[in-house]
């Protein structure tokens, strides 16, 4: 009976002694780590760790900003490998929630949170084995919509000038819907898609400065057709039945528009120009009767435009 005590005191003694070292371990000392989340030193550290023991298969985890300002808590199963487990909780440099994720052996599964910087919630989502299945999802420039695991609808949301458009694309099962919007947030119109291809009304191809505007019936160009650079008007065709008849565009040396007729597709009779962007220079060409009788090509520098090689 003596030894069965005295067993039991031992063990106790044990357990004591391993609680305390692990307490001492995790629970007063801090982990260090830098601005890439690796070990370091105190004096290099942006960040640091503490570490407490919630039972056999589950550690709480406080993550710290070097001032002492909460940056992240929650569980990890595996210390070492940073699994995370349940709810986890992230905050910013002032200490206001950002966003809260729930995890399953490290995988994304159920609620996902994001607050805006008032604390009011942005937009939600919910996880399925770490993959969106309904709510949102944000990426750099585009919010998608989920629902079931499908993309129903995508948003851009920055623009990266005041020149380009935004557009949000409606997903169907056979025809999507595509609402174009200025970066300010008014409508400029929309336009019905099956795939890539364009069935009807307003489609707008975007490059870093020029965009242009093209509308649709019936899977052909139709109407007028209107290119900007830098958000101003430079060119203005229009079409019938997929074919161009006219092209009005813009005289870089008066401000104001010149015409030219075309037939079967081709000029006809007029006058153009044209601005080739990357390499900064304008050709100008005039018809008569469908054959060239001027050509001029012009060098734009610092926004002066010289004759480069005039007839």
């Amino acid at each position: 009976m003596n030894n069965v005590k005295t067993r039991g005191i031992k063990n106790s003694i044990i357990a004591l002694v391993c609680f305390f070292l692990f307490q001492s371990t995790y629970g007063q000392s801090k982990i260090y780590f830098d601005k890439d989340w690796k070990k370091t030193t105190k004096e290099e550290a942006r960040f640091y760790r503490v570490v407490a023991k919630k039972n056999d298969s589950l550690f709480y985890i406080r993550d710290y900003f070097i001032s002492g300002v909460l940056q992240m808590n929650g569980h990890f199963s595996n210390l070492e490998q940073e699994v995370m487990e349940g709810k986890i909780t992230f905050y910013d440099e002032k200490g206001k929630i950002t966003n809260s994720a729930n995890y399953v052996n490290g995988v994304l599964n159920g609620p996902s949170i994001v607050y805006l910087k008032n604390g009011k919630i942005e937009y939600t989502s919910e996880y399925k084995n770490g993959d969106i299945y309904n709510g949102i999802y944000k990426a750099a420039t585009v919010k998608y919509l989920y629902k079931n695991g499908v993309t129903a609808k995508r948003i851009e949301f920055l623009s990266p000038n005041d020149y380009y458009p935004l557009a949000t694309t409606v997903y169907g099962k056979e025809r999507d819907t595509v609402y174009w919007y200025t970066s300010k947030g008014k409508k400029i119109g929309f336009g019905t898609y099956k795939g890539t291809k364009t069935i009807n009304g307003l489609d707008i191809k975007k490059s870093w400065l020029e965009v242009t505007h093209t509308f649709y019936k019936n899977g052909k160009k139709e109407g007028v057709q209107n290119i900007f650079y830098e958000g101003k008007l430079i060119v203005e065709n229009t079409f019938a039945n997929d074919v161009l008849v006219l092209n009005k565009s813009l005289n870089p040396f008066t401000g104001k528009f010149v015409t030219c007729k075309y037939k079967n597709n081709k000029p006809f009779q007029g006058h153009y120009f044209v601005y080739h962007i990357t390499q900064d220079y304008y050709d100008e060409y005039v018809y008569d009767t469908g054959k060239i009788t001027s050509y001029n090509k012009y060098k734009s520098i610092n926004r002066v435009i010289k004759t480069d090689s005039p007839n």
